[in-house]
């Protein structure tokens, strides 16, 4: 259906140079929160991982539901950062990059070094081991390529 009044050329609505279609504070939201809670999600992976290697120590005496919600709340938050995508594809790709591909492939690379840098962070010594033991089983890795898998995805998705 053709418009009454043409708009002449050139012309664009008052207030237009103000409008934006708020992508970069969109990406700096997401990339901050996808940098913040997938280190923490690695955190309760890694001692609920550690907590369920109890269980063939110690059998019956293990804490099973402790380490078992410490999974469970780990993979909520990789699911979130996951969906994360769908609101900022960035945010999903930098934290798999910086918290799973990345250390996962400087593991493989120099995993003497890993260990002191693991070592060097102020952590409790329970929690040097278990992140130490979750790195050397390649989980950072296929945890940061799934995330950065996702946010090809939904970046895709929209194009």
């Amino acid at each position: 259906m053709p418009e009454k009044f043409p708009s002449p050329a050139g012309w664009t609505p008052p207030g237009a140079q103000f409008r934006s279609s708020g992508n970069v504070s969109r990406t700096v939201a997401g990339t901050l929160t996808g940098l913040l809670i997938t280190p923490v999600g690695i955190a309760l992976a890694a001692r609920g991982a550690a907590g369920t290697r109890q269980w063939t120590i110690l059998g019956d005496f293990a804490d099973r539901v402790g380490s078992t919600i410490q999974i469970l709340l780990a993979a909520a938050l990789f699911l979130v950062v996951a969906a994360l995508a769908a609101y900022s594809p960035a945010g999903t790709i930098v934290a798999g990059l910086v918290w799973g591909v990345l250390p996962g492939i400087i593991h493989f690379i120099f995993p003497d070094d890993t260990f002191r840098l693991i070592g060097d962070l102020p952590l409790s010594d329970e929690m040097h081991v278990a992140l130490y033991q979750w790195l050397q089983t390649g989980f950072p890795l296929i945890v940061g390529i799934l995330l950065v898998g996702a946010g090809a995805a939904a970046t895709f998705r929209r194009r």
